[in-house]
């Protein structure tokens, strides 16, 4: 998470104020010139702690918070944190700063699991059998909760000023100029600039692919430029989701471009495919045996990665469940055991058996249907743990 020097007036001195806002839900304004802690107030829902000591710096935890019983707990902010990598930024005009903040909820337990025997996976191993030690699921939210927003936090005062809501939890990095803008894409694929103040919507334009980057500004001989990378990737096209699959960002459909604006800008942006989400295939014909699916979730411990947490690729890698790769004879073992994409970057499997790739198949299938709505499969998550 990244750290935004500002020169602050707090209590009636002037604070040259180191600030952060890390994957805890507290946001941290620190005196830089001693390293005292100034304050550290929630700017998301958090329910581990009731506070920050500000002599020691500590996160006070709340009782329950640990599972040390076995039972599940829910913790806010969840495994992604409330404020990730995606970069804030600060306006000293208006004393505020930008973040792109997440509101989850997860459920963490270790039901199942017997930690005294439970040892960190060897992942050079094949199929690494040890899994996480942990299961850990996102919580719904109650309806119209949002998942995501942008929120202008003002440090001095310690409160929110304005925010906007999102459907989906991730949204990238902001930029703010001297102009009273502030500029995000979405990962619906849109360009927006607010109002720096008032968090106004006051323009609006469709790149053709989702965004995970900030936009930058420049300038070159007096004119102003607005640049952003254009290319779906990085924590929300790794999928595992149905909104974040459901955004339609494919893998290879979409181009990945750097656009840049101006206000004398001219050019006709090109067009791009519309969001096209995969379409899980189904084969009636095959008949999953649900020992080898269960075994085949071991495996996809390999895959999840890229193609997504239960079968569900938010663009990072092809859904396999929409793949006919997998429904090919020969086809599914060239690709995943002798490398033939190897070019495109998928790795060979080399040490993975006839026994590993069948119970695959069968995970895989059996993914597919659910994804049809044919059948009705717990989800596991990132930690590959029902």
């Amino acid at each position: 998470m990244d750290i935004v020097l500002a020169d602050l007036r707090i209590d009636g001195r002037d604070v040259k104020a180191l600030m952060h806002a890390p994957k805890n839900g507290f946001f941290y304004v620190i005196d830089r010139s001693d390293g005292k802690l100034v304050s550290a107030e929630p700017i998301a829902e958090v329910n581990w702690a009731s506070h920050v000591d500000l002599e020691t710096g500590r996160p006070v935890e709340n009782p329950g918070v640990r599972y040390l019983d076995g039972g599940p707990v829910h913790i806010t902010p969840g495994a992604m944190g409330a404020h990730n990598w995606p970069s804030m930024s600060y306006n000293p005009e208006h004393g505020l700063v930008y973040i792109p903040t997440i509101h989850e909820t997860w459920r963490f337990g270790d039901e199942g699991i017997d930690i005294a025997l439970w040892k960190s996976p060897n992942w050079q191993a094949p199929i690494p059998k040890e899994g996480f030690g942990v299961a850990a699921l996102p919580v719904d939210l109650a309806p119209g909760k949002p998942k995501g927003t942008l929120q202008a936090w003002d440090p001095v005062r310690r409160e929110r000023v304005w925010e906007v809501p999102f459907d989906i939890a991730w949204n990238p990095g902001t930029l703010t100029t001297a102009g009273d803008l502030v500029f995000q894409g979405t990962v619906e694929g849109d360009l927006v600039a607010y109002h720096a103040a008032t968090g106004e919507v006051l323009w609006r334009q469709p790149v053709g692919l989702g965004v995970v980057a900030p936009p930058i500004t420049y300038a070159i001989d007096g004119r102003q430029y607005l640049a952003l990378l254009v290319g779906w990737g990085s924590g929300p096209s790794g999928g595992g989701t149905d909104e974040l699959h459901g955004l339609g960002w494919a893998y290879g459909v979409h181009p990945r471009r750097v656009l840049a604006f101006s206000l004398e800008g001219e050019t006709e942006m090109p067009a791009s495919p519309p969001p096209a989400p995969p379409v899980p295939l189904e084969d009636p014909a095959f008949e999953i045996d649900e020992a080898l699916a269960d075994y085949g979730l071991e495996v996809y411990a390999n895959c999840f990665m890229c193609h997504g947490a239960d079968g569900i690729s938010g663009g990072a890698a092809p859904d396999l469940r929409a793949s006919p790769i997998v429904l090919a004879d020969g086809a599914f073992e060239d690709v995943v055991r002798e490398g033939t994409l190897l070019e495109n970057g998928m790795p060979s499997y080399p040490a993975l058996s006839d026994a590993h790739l069948e119970a695959l198949r069968h995970y895989i299938r059996q993914r597919a249907r659910a994804g049809l709505g044919l059948i009705d499969v717990p989800a596991t998550g990132i930690t590959g743990q029902r």
